[in-house]
Parts: structure tokens; sequence; C-alpha cells
């Protein structure tokens, strides 16, 4: 049943990501013609992007836990989700976020992280469906030997530790061994998958850390996530999205994809941003459009799954034509192993779908 369901996620996200692409592009060019009607654009926004979350967890769960690793500043992402949370929790739960001002960095991808956070919130606001007081904290901590070998998966060393507390009923000491197994939940078919803790649990041990769970009866649960600290001299740079208006100077850039959705909104997005658009529907006709405006061509947009010819046999193809263009791969799904090939074709551009014009503008 697992392995059945990782390979059907796969084939499923990508088919949803493409439905869900040109809706986040779109949206984003509806609110600029009709900003008087930018309250109902948002709640078409947020609702794209839940799903796109629901599809990333779902592979991210049939995948494990790999992801782009950046330094971090967890402080961010904890504002982040009191943000969230303050908007959208109901009235009767109580907020307290405790946060150390002096936490350290992780190497981490930011949106697991995001993710281990607000599943661990939203279990904890359902624990209290009459309200109650959730909990936020964040804080760094020494792990000892003595400690570490008390813990299953736990080693010595420096953590940041994020702990989401409730004060609901607590977890029956009966089901508390099997509230990591997929597929299983206490809450009824309409309100939990059964996959958020056991992409909690994926997410932490991909990160390196542990997990801890305390649920004394009657008491509330307590859920306290422990994530190595970056080390002090790591050179990687701490990732600050720069808000800057990124606009073409009327450079030819050619987008290959076959959903024809997404070539439309794309070509719409590209205008927006100044660039003269080119598309193909596939690989094969990709060739012929770069045969086509070899000269003028500034950089390539592909598509990974398509019919006739795929992304990857494409970019090969195109090595021999025009060997330094810069090509960028968008997809919704991609293995390690095709991943490997693009990069030793000189693809190191990658934008997951669905994608928002930012996101396009900050990676060309």
């Amino acid at each position: 049943r697992l392995e059945s369901i990782g390979t059907l996620a796969g084939g499923v996200a990508h088919d949803l990501n493409n439905a869900l692409a040109p809706i986040m592009m779109g949206v984003e060019l509806l609110k600029m013609q009709y900003p008087k009607e930018s309250q109902i654009l948002d709640m078409f926004e947020t609702s794209a992007k839940r799903g796109a979350d629901m599809v990333r967890q779902l592979l991210t769960f049939a995948k494990g836990a790999e992801g782009e690793r950046v330094l971090l500043r967890p402080g961010h992402l904890v504002k982040e989700l009191e943000h969230l949370m303050k908007g959208s929790f109901p009235k009767n739960i109580q907020l307290v976020v405790k946060c150390d001002p002096k936490l350290p960095t992780v190497l981490g991808d930011a949106t697991q992280l995001h993710q281990v956070l607000l599943n661990l919130c939203v279990n904890a606001r359902d624990a209290m469906p009459h309200g109650g007081t959730l909990t936020l904290e964040a804080q760094s901590m020494e792990v000892d030997a003595m400690y570490a070998s008390s813990v299953p998966d736990a080693k010595p060393g420096k953590y940041l530790v994020l702990r989401v507390r409730d004060t609901g009923t607590g977890i029956p000491p009966e089901i508390l061994d099997r509230i990591f197994d997929p597929f299983f939940t206490t809450k009824g078919p309409d309100k939990g998958t059964g996959l958020g803790l056991s992409t909690v649990m994926g997410i932490v041990k991909g990160h390196g850390g542990f997990l801890q769970v305390d649920s004394p009866p009657g008491q509330g649960s307590t859920f306290t996530a422990y994530l190595p600290a970056a080390d002090a001299g790591s050179d990687t740079e701490l990732v600050t999205k720069a808000a800057v208006e990124f606009r073409g100077q009327g450079e030819t850039i050619l987008l290959v994809d076959d959903e024809p959705a997404m070539r439309k909104m794309a070509r719409a997005v590209l205008r927006r941003l100044n660039f003269k658009p080119l598309t193909a529907t596939d690989g094969a006709d990709g060739l012929m459009q770069v045969a086509q405006h070899r000269t003028e061509l500034r950089a390539i947009i592909t598509d990974v799954h398509m019919p006739h010819m795929d992304g990857l046999a494409f970019v090969r193809a195109l090595r021999r034509m025009l060997p330094d263009i810069p090509v960028m791969v968008v997809s919704g799904r991609m293995e390690d192993t095709m991943a490997g090939e693009f990069k030793t074709l000189g693809v190191t551009s990658r934008l997951d779908k669905p994608f928002t014009e930012v996101q396009l503008a900050e990676a060309l």
C-alpha cells in the first residue's frame, strides 16, 4: 500500500501541479487589473497555495524529505507562522509564542520546516475544539552525550528546539506508539489523512534531527523537534529574498510545455515582465523554434514530462545547437537521477511547479 501510494503520488502531483501553476500566475495578473477585487483574489491564491502544499506534503511522504538545504534564520519561520495562526485560528484559542532572541541558524529547507510547524500547530488546534492555550516555543539547546544516549536518533551537539504545546485532552497511552504511522488518524475522514505526523517525522529525520512527544493523560500534548544547529563557520550564505522588481529589456525567451493553459499564462506573465515570449508544445517543437530563432534567443524554460520528446532529450539535443544558452527546468516532479543528468548538461536553475510571477522573475 505504501509503495503504491508513493508511485501514485508522483503521477498525481505532476497533473495537479500543472493544473495549479496557471492559477497561481493568473491570480497575480488579475490583482493588478482588478485591485478592488483583491480580497476575493487573495482567497483564490490562498486556496491554490493550500492545494500546492497538500501536493508537496504527499510528495514529501512518498519520496522522503529531500529538498534544497540553505542556511535559515528560524525566527522568521516562527514569526510567519504566528501571523498565519493569528489570522486563521479560532478566537477561543490563546496563542503564546516564545522565541529566544539568539536562535542558532539551521541548514534546512524552509518550506519543509514551515510544514513541520504548521502540521504540529494544526494538530494542537484540533486537539482543543472548545478552546485552550497553544504555545509555540523556539530555543537553543546543548544536548550532552548522556541525554543523547537515552533518546533514539539523538547525537550530542547544539540544537534548535521547536516546541508545540496544547492544553487539550492529550493522547491516550494505547495509541501513543501509533501516531507516526502513515494513514493512522483519530480525526474523521473529512478532517485528516493520517499523513501529517508521518511527514513531520520524515522531515525532522531528513534534517538530521529527532522528535519527542510528551502527553500525560488529560494534560494536553507537547511535541518537540530537535534540529542540529549549523556550524558557526558555515560558508553558506543566508538566503534573504530580495523584493526587487526585475524587468526584462525585450529579450526573447522560449517556453516549452505541453499544457496549453500553462503556455498561455506564462506567455502573459513573460510579456508583463517585458520579455518577448516564444512557446513550444514539446521538445521536438522546441528544437524547431530554436533552429528558427537561435540568433535572438536569450534563455529557455522547459517542462520535464512531455509527450513525443521530454525535457531531458530536448536539452541534450539543444546543447549540440546552443551549448551555452541558459536553461531553466520547471517541473512538479523530478527524480534524483534526472536532476543529476540535467546538472551534467549545465542546467542548474530549477523552479518547482506551481510557481508565482515573483518566483519566476527571481529565477530569471
